[in-house]
């Protein structure tokens, strides 16, 4: 497999650009866009051309990414892979919030326990 060089700023852009298309297909909305990317407020998504992104910010990136590819590899329905980050879910960690919400109420996104949480759907029992 080929490594992905993060250090080069273009790929950076484009997982940003494909991470922003993913979030809009999450409905969320701006204000979680900007927690989830730690974007200041104010700032436009078009100027993803002009901008840096940090190392925490890149990670992040790459967690969202990975939250899809679970998504993606444990359902084949378009809703559910779209739906789920917004669907009430009572199983922990959530219990009984939305996954989206889990991320992004509260100082540090805690993208691990999501990635496990939706990693379990794909075992089977």
């Amino acid at each position: 497999m080929k490594q992905v060089n993060l250090q080069d700023p273009h790929v950076v852009r484009i997982g940003v650009t494909t991470v922003l298309n993913i979030l809009a297909k999450w409905q969320c909305s701006k204000q979680q866009v900007r927690c989830l990317l730690l974007l200041p407020a104010g700032s436009e998504f078009q100027d993803i051309e002009s901008m840096i992104f940090s190392h925490e910010q890149q990670e992040r990136v790459s967690y969202i990414l990975n939250i899809h590819a679970g998504l993606r590899t444990v359902f084949n329905n378009p809703k559910n892979i779209y739906g789920f980050m917004n669907m009430s879910n009572h199983n922990s960690p959530f219990n009984g919030e939305k996954p989206i919400d889990f991320l992004t109420n509260g100082e540090n996104a805690e993208f691990e326990p999501v990635i496990s949480s939706i990693d379990s759907l794909g075992i089977p029992k």
